[in-house]
C-alpha cells in the first residue's frame, strides 16, 4: 500500500527540518545535534522524531533530495543548452548551486544507496553531455568520464583549503581543469587509462561526511 501523503503542516515541518539540518551541517559540520536542528527549524523534538527517527535518517533524506536536484539540473541543462557548452554549464551550475558543492564534491553522495542513485540517475546524462561536447569539438576526444568525475571531486581539496580565506576560489581551479579538457592543438594524446581508473565512473566510496 502506498504511503499516505503528508498533511500540509507536516510537509512544511519536514521541509523546515531538512533546511535547518542542511544549513547547520554546512555551517558547523556533522556533529551538530538534532536538538539544535529542531531549534533552528522551529519545531519540537517530537515533531522531528516523527519525521526522522534518528540523525542518519535525516542525513539520508538530505542526500536523496540532493540527488533529485542534481538529476533535474542535469536533465534540464542537457535539454536546453547547446551540446558544445552543456557540460561546462552543468558543472559550473551544480557546484555553484549548493553550499556542499553538490554532485562531485559531497563524498557521501558517492556511498551506499545514494551512490547507486547517483550512478543510475545522474551519471548517464552527464556522460551524454560529455559525449555531446566531444562530438561538438569542445572537449578532447580522449577524455573519459572518469577524468571528469575524478577531477571535479578533487576540487573538494581546493574548497577545503580556500573557502575560509578566499571564498569562491574554486571557480578559478574549475576553469583551469575544464581548460585542460579542450582539444590540444598540438595533437598530444593522453595516456591510455587503466580499466580500474575508468571503473571509477561507476563505483562509490565510503565516507561519514555529508558535505
Amino acid at each position: 500500500m502506498p504511503a499516505r501523503p503528508l498533511r500540509r503542516d507536516a510537509e512544511l515541518n519536514r521541509a523546515r527540518i531538512l533546511t535547518a539540518a542542511r544549513e547547520l551541517f554546512v555551517e558547523r559540520g556533522n556533529d551538530v545535534g538534532v536538538e539544535e536542528i529542531a531549534r533552528r527549524a522551529g519545531v519540537g523534538m517530537g515533531t522531528l522524531y516523527r519525521r526522522f527517527p534518528n540523525k542518519d535518517a535525516l542525513v539520508e533524506a538530505i542526500l536523496r533530495s540532493t540527488v533529485d536536484d542534481i538529476r533535474e539540473l542535469a536533465v534540464t541543462v542537457a535539454a536546453t543548452e547547446p551540446a558544445a557548452s552543456a557540460l561546462h554549464c552543468f558543472v559550473v551550475r551544480v557546484l555553484a548551486a549548493d553550499p556542499c558543492h553538490g554532485a562531485f564534491l559531497a563524498q557521501r553522495l558517492w556511498s551506499g544507496h545514494t551512490a547507486e542513485r547517483m550512478i543510475a540517475e545522474v551519471v548517464p546524462p552527464v556522460a551524454a553531455m560529455l559525449a555531446g561536447a566531444q562530438r561538438a569539438g569542445t572537449v578532447r576526444s580522449d577524455v573519459v568520464l572518469a577524468d571528469l568525475l575524478v577531477l571535479m571531486r578533487s576540487l573538494r581539496l581546493v574548497v577545503d583549503l580556500t573557502e575560509r580565506v578566499a571564498p569562491g576560489s574554486w571557480r578559478r581551479s574549475l576553469e583551469i581543469i575544464l581548460a585542460g579538457f579542450r582539444p590540444d592543438s598540438r595533437g598530444e594524446q593522453l595516456p591510455v587509462p587503466a580499466a580500474a581508473y575508468t571503473a571509477l565512473a561507476g563505483t562509490g566510496e565510503t565516507s561519514p561526511s555529508v558535505c
